[in-house]
C-alpha cells in the first residue's frame, strides 16, 4: 500500500462520524472510570476508617467479572450492540448518582455501597466487552487498524494520567463530587453513543448458548500461549490489586496524608506510566514482548520492596513512579498478546473467558488482605507482595512465554 493511500485512509478514518463518537466516548468514559477508581476507596476510608471496608468494596467490584464474564462474552455476540451499550452506560450513570447521594447524606449503610459497586462493575464489564464489536460494525474493515491505534492511544493516555486528573478533582472539590463527575461523564457518553451508526450485523445461524460458550473455551485451551500467559496473570493480579488498595490506606492512615496530598502523590504513578508508554514499543522490539511482560513483574516487586523498606512520603512517590511504569508495561504487553492470539470472531468470548480467569483469585486475595492489614500492618502486605512477584518472575523466566517476540 502506498504512502498516499495510507494518508487517505487516515483522513477518511478521522472523518468517520461514528468513529469520532466512539473515540470521544472512549475518552470521556475512561476519564470517568479513572476518577471513580481513585475516589471510591477514599470514600470507604472516610466512612469507616477501616481497611476491611475498603477491601470488601474492592471484592464486591471484582466479583461480577468472575461470576458473569464468560456469559457476558457470549451475550454480546447475540444482542443489538448499540442498544446494549446505551443501556449499560445509562444504568451506570444512575448508580453513580445514587452512590454520591448516599455519601452526601452521610448514609453509612455499607451494604448499599457494596451492592452499588457490584452492579457498577457488572454493567461496566458489559459495556467494554461490546466495545470491540461496535468498533468493527461502525468502521470499514480497511480502517480498523487506524481506528484501533487511536483507541489504544486514548486508553494509554488516560490510564497513565488518571491519578493526576483525580488530583485536580480533590484539590478543587470534596470527595463525593468525584463520583458525581463520573456520573455526568457517563451521561455525556449516552448522548455520544446515541449518535453512532452501525452497519448491519451479519446474520448467523442460531446456535445454543452452551455451544457458543464451548467454542470459546476450545479456542482458549487450544492456544498454548494464551492460556500460559493467563495463568501468570492470574497470580500477578493478586499482588497488584492488594497493593493498590493497601497503598491508599497506608498513605492516609499511617503517613497521615490529606486527600489532596494523596492525589498529588498518586500522580507519580501516572508520570511513571507515561514514561513507560514511551519505551514499551522500543523494549518489545529489542527484547521481545514476553521478556517485557516478565520484567514488569520484577519492576513491581522493586516498588513493593521500597514501600516496605522506607515507609515515608518521598519513597512512596518513587515507589508509585516505578510501579506506574511497571503497570504500563504489564497492561500493554498482556493485552497485546491476547489480541494478537485471538481470532476476531472469537474476541468477545475470549475476552470474557480471560477476563474471568484474570480475576479468579483477586476476590480471595482482597478478602484476606483486610484482616492481614489490621493484624500485621501495611508493611507486611508490601513484603509479601514483593516476594510473591519475585517467585512468579523466576518461574516465568524459565517458561516458553519469556522468548515470545
Amino acid at each position: 500500500m502506498s504512502v498516499n493511500t495510507l494518508s487517505a485512509c487516515e483522513k477518511s478514518t478521522i472523518k468517520n462520524k461514528s468513529l469520532t463518537m466512539l473515540l470521544l466516548t472512549s475518552l470521556v468514559l475512561t476519564i470517568g472510570n479513572k476518577v471513580y477508581e481513585i475516589v471510591l476507596p477514599l470514600m470507604m476510608y472516610h466512612l469507616t476508617s477501616s481497611p476491611i471496608a475498603m477491601t470488601t468494596m474492592r471484592t464486591a467490584e471484582l466479583l461480577p467479572n468472575f461470576l458473569f464474564g464468560v456469559f457476558i462474552g457470549v451475550l454480546v455476540d447475540r444482542v443489538n450492540k448499540k442498544k446494549w451499550v446505551l443501556t449499560m452506560t445509562a444504568i451506570q450513570a444512575v448508580l453513580l448518582f445514587i452512590m454520591a447521594f448516599l455519601f452526601k447524606t452521610e448514609n453509612t449503610t455499607m451494604y448499599l455501597y457494596y451492592m452499588i459497586g457490584f452492579l457498577l462493575m457488572t454493567f461496566n464489564y458489559g459495556y467494554f466487552n461490546a466495545q470491540v464489536s461496535i468498533t468493527k460494525l461502525s468502521v470499514p474493515t480497511s480502517q480498523l487498524t487506524s481506528a484501533n491505534a487511536k483507541f489504544n492511544m486514548i486508553e494509554t493516555m488516560v490510564s497513565v494520567m488518571g491519578p493526576a486528573l483525580s488530583g485536580l478533582m480533590f484539590i478543587f472539590s470534596d470527595i463525593s463530587n468525584g463520583i458525581l463527575f463520573s456520573g455526568i461523564a457517563y451521561m455525556v457518553c449516552v448522548v455520544l453513543l446515541s449518535q453512532i451508526q452501525l452497519s448491519s450485523e451479519p446474520l448467523k445461524p442460531k446456535e445454543k448458548f452452551v455451544n457458543e460458550l464451548e467454542d470459546g473455551w476450545k479456542a482458549f485451551i487450544g492456544n498454548e500461549i494464551l492460556w500460559k500467559v493467563t495463568i501468570f496473570i492470574i497470580f500477578i493480579n493478586c499482588s497488584m490489586i492488594v497493593v493498590s488498595t493497601t497503598v491508599i490506606f497506608f498513605a492516609m492512615d499511617e503517613l497521615k496524608l490529606s486527600s489532596s496530598m494523596l492525589a498529588i502523590v498518586l500522580s507519580f504513578s501516572g508520570i511513571g506510566g507515561g514514561l513507560g508508554s514511551l519505551y514499551v514499543s522500543k523494549l518489545r522490539m529489542k527484547y521481545g514482548i514476553g521478556a517485557v511482560l516478565g520484567f514488569s513483574f520484577l519492576l513491581s516487586a522493586l516498588a513493593y520492596l521500597l514501600l516496605f523498606s522506607f515507609p515515608n512520603v518521598p519513597i512512596l512517590c518513587l515507589s508509585l513512579f516505578v510501579n506506574g511504569m511497571s503497570i504500563c508495561f504489564y497492561v500493554v504487553t498482556s493485552y497485546t498478546i491476547r489480541h494478537e492470539q485471538t481470532p476476531s470472531h472469537l474476541i468477545g468470548r475470549i475476552a470474557g473467558i480471560t477476563g474471568t480467569l484474570y480475576r479468579v483469585c483477586m476476590p480471595i486475595a482482597m478478602y484476606f488482605a483486610g484482616p492481614a492489614m489490621v493484624k500485621w500492618g501495611s508493611e507486611a502486605i508490601f513484603l509479601t507482595a514483593a516476594a510473591w512477584n519475585i517467585i512468579i518472575f523466576l518461574v516465568y523466566k524459565w517458561s516458553t512465554i519469556w522468548g515470545l517476540k
